[in-house]
């Protein structure tokens, strides 16, 4: 089906070639919460899943399958902007990661520069991607934030990727670069550019630098989605009451371009070329992919008591719903 035009889209990325897949979705999540979402942390009923964005298409109404292992699935999760540097509070899904470990896939985080350029991670990408062997039935990539930047860029300069992967789902993904890049003060990326620190290196403002809408916009000018690597795009966009507290002054530069946003970037710039539009979200950036709540040193709990106090969400029901989706899509 069709995205609908109430939906927003960045000019960048061609609507007609985007796919309306969150009736699907929900029923998936809605059946794996049904069955053990009440026994997972951070529980929440479906409907306070996802931010509503409309008229939803209705689901196929296919039995879900909630029991199956996921062996011979490998799934490997892409950091966004900064990760590494805060890797010792918080890491890109790995909670979610540890559940899909419970259930037989294969997991691993890509080990991409925190403050490196899309060049740089796509090369480090590439490299892990070559490592991984041979004897997975299926690869996916779940690139949060600039890792979706990092893996579009990974696809145009080592095309002997391409035939590695099987499905592309990014999540908040950094597709279109987000305005806050030009929002930001020159103080804060002048920390960004030469502030040393001990868990991740400097690249001279090659990051940030990367995250502008004008260079994704420049890149996507002339980049073509493989046809073989099926792509999906969850999205999440909140309202101030979902909002962390840290996040709220680029939450508000951002609503006054457009309400929809996470708190780091504008759903429209979320989306994936080709892609099978999962849904919204209803939480903010951080939320969606790093488990800050879930540690329980001082040092954790103080950030998330008073910036990322917002932070709690299902995020294993999240991820095992987005692979079974596309393991669904790949065996049909």
């Amino acid at each position: 089906m069709p995205l609908p035009d109430t939906i927003p889209v960045n000019r960048a990325i061609d609507r007609a070639a985007l796919t309306d897949g969150r009736g699907r979705f929900r029923e998936i999540v809605a059946a794996l919460n049904a069955d053990h979402g009440a026994f997972l942390a951070d529980a929440r009923p479906t409907e306070a899943f996802f931010t509503p964005l409309g008229a939803e298409p209705q689901g196929t109404g296919a039995p879900v399958d909630v029991l199956s292992r996921l062996d011979g699935v490998n799934v490997i999760a892409v950091p966004g902007y900064l990760t590494e540097c805060v890797s010792f509070l918080a890491d890109c899904l790995t909670d979610g990661l540890v559940h899909l470990q419970s259930l037989g896939a294969r997991t691993s985080i890509a080990p991409v520069a925190g403050r490196g350029g899309c060049a740089e991670n796509a090369r480090r990408l590439r490299d892990h991607l070559a490592a991984q062997g041979e004897e997975d039935t299926f690869t996916i990539l779940v690139p949060m934030s600039k890792g979706a930047a990092d893996t579009l860029e990974m696809l145009a300069l080592y095309p002997e990727t391409v035939e590695r992967i099987d499905a592309v789902a990014s999540l908040v993904g950094c597709v279109c670069g987000s305005p806050l890049k030009h929002m930001a003060p020159d103080w804060l990326k002048w920390i960004e550019r030469t502030l040393p620190l001990p868990t991740c290196a400097r690249f001279g403002g090659a990051a940030v630098h990367s995250l502008g809408p004008e260079a994704r916009t420049e890149f996507l000018d002339g980049f073509h989605m493989p046809r073989t690597i099926r792509t999906y795009s969850l999205c999440a966009a909140v309202g101030q009451e979902g909002m962390s507290a840290g996040m709220m002054p680029s939450y508000r530069a951002l609503s006054a371009i457009d309400p929809l946003n996470d708190g780091q970037m504008l759903l429209r710039d979320q989306i994936l070329p080709g892609a099978t539009f999962l849904g919204a979200l209803n939480c903010d950036h951080i939320a969606t992919g790093m488990p800050f709540n879930r540690n329980r040193g001082a040092v954790a709990r103080f950030v998330t008591r008073h910036f990322l106090n917002r932070n709690a969400f299902p995020r294993e029901i999240m991820l095992e719903a987005l692979v079974r989706q596309v393991l669904q899509d790949l065996r049909t």
